[in-house]
């Protein structure tokens, strides 16, 4: 707790990561808005819950190309002006749904959208790593992630409430403008204090990003720790992702919720991070200290709450099971960004961030592919019943593997 504690008294002086949260704060209350008014604009174009999973592959093709890129690009400039580029880029993007209610174009957008999150996962896992010491990154984490529950319980009840009075314009329009605003204020952050947090003895970038991109392959392949925080993590994610893409189905066309409903549902399930928050900062030391062990357990949990899904016929018990989820896997989260944080090389950060989202997002899109196929033929209940499954005896395999390895020692 004495971690905790300092940390929170220390932030009064540290203006650039105070100014970075603020920021982000601003993001999330973007990304909060975009995410109900995209899936409201294709459910008002086609009629079908199912199109709005296309939100669920765009990431996961964006990442084919573009995070070794991504992650090279990170570590080689400077993050705060990349941030600030990017979030530029997404609010001229966002003005744009403005102009088209072609479902073609409403995708390229959303594929751009997910391609902008690509780029600035790593400088962003790359500032709070600098900004910050070892011991506080926990912290930092849990509450940035306790800042996107806050923007995610008030933006989407207020966008389904907005949408349903006065359109879907007026929601891009004030989209647009928070990503402006979350540039502008990362222009604040002071140069001169930012540098201070670097690290005296990194190894500066080569003359060529292929180089980089090359090393940070070499670098992932011979730290067996980061393998495995990595595997963890591809594991959860294409999961997550399958249960998401089914989840609108089930949403719209099993339970169907309307627009105002589809708002309190995601307020409800990602507001969970602010409660994840205040968990993850009061337990940081037991949940490090467990280590791999808490991981397992919370995903033995979620497999069950996934099972459940398949037999909830009531929007009080569906909220019920995403209130619980939504808790567990926050905290899954917040401690495997940590890990890898921990164990990687302040220099090869952007580059295994763009490591872990590539591989992440390959198990994703392959998951959702398969998703999609199997719901042709079976309802969203099926496909909750089989990732359960596959989480809970994926979980028993890893906790199996660690036992043995111990036995050995």
């Amino acid at each position: 707790m004495s971690s905790k504690n300092s940390y929170l008294s220390g932030t009064k002086n540290k203006n650039p990561f105070f100014l970075f949260l603020i920021s982000q704060t601003i993001s999330y209350f973007g990304n909060a808005f975009h995410f109900i008014a995209v899936t409201a604009l294709l459910i008002k174009i086609t009629g079908l819950g199912t199109s709005a999973g296309f939100i669920v592959v765009c990431t996961p093709i964006s990442s084919l190309f573009l995070s070794p890129l991504a992650g090279g690009l990170g570590d080689r400039l400077n993050e705060k002006y990349l941030l600030v580029f990017i979030n530029l880029l997404k609010s001229l993007v966002i003005l744009a749904f403005l102009l088209s209610y072609n479902v073609s174009v409403i995708y390229i957008l959303m594929l751009i959208l997910a391609s902008l999150d690509i780029m600035d996962n790593p400088p962003k896992k790359k500032i709070i790593a600098r900004l910050l010491n070892s011991k506080d990154i926990m912290v930092g984490n849990s509450i940035l992630t306790g800042m996107t529950g806050l923007a995610f319980i008030i933006g989407p009840a207020v966008c389904g409430i907005i949408i349903e009075q006065w359109g879907l314009d007026i929601i891009f329009i004030i989209d647009g403008l928070l990503y402006l605003f979350s540039a502008i204020i990362l222009l604040f952050i002071k140069n001169k204090k930012y540098k201070l947090y670097r690290t005296h003895t990194q190894i500066e970038p080569s003359n060529n990003i292929l180089n980089d991109i090359k090393s940070g392959i070499k670098y992932f392949r011979y730290k067996v720790p980061i393998r495995k925080v990595i595997l963890i993590s591809t594991i959860t994610s294409l999961l997550i992702a399958s249960i998401n893409a089914a989840f609108y189905s089930f949403a719209f066309d099993i339970l169907k919720v309307n627009n105002s409903l589809w708002g309190i549902m995601m307020s409800l399930f990602y507001g969970t991070n602010l409660i994840s928050m205040f968990v993850s900062i009061s337990f940081n030391e037991l949940i490090q200290k467990m280590d791999l062990l808490f991981v397992y357990a919370a995903s033995i949990i979620v497999s069950g709450v996934w099972f459940c899904y398949s037999l909830a016929g009531s929007l009080p018990f569906v909220l019920l099971l995403q209130f619980t989820e939504g808790l567990l896997l926050t905290l899954i989260t917040i401690f495997l960004s940590t890990k890898l944080q921990l164990i990687t090389r302040r220099e090869f950060i952007g580059r295994i961030v763009g490591i872990n989202d590539i591989l992440n997002n390959i198990g994703k899109l392959l998951s959702v592919g398969a998703t999609y196929f199997i719901l042709r033929f079976y309802s969203a209940r099926f496909i909750f019943v089989l990732d359960c499954i596959c989480l809970f005896f994926c979980t028993i395999a890893m906790m199996g593997i660690r036992f043995k390895n111990r036995i050995k020692l």
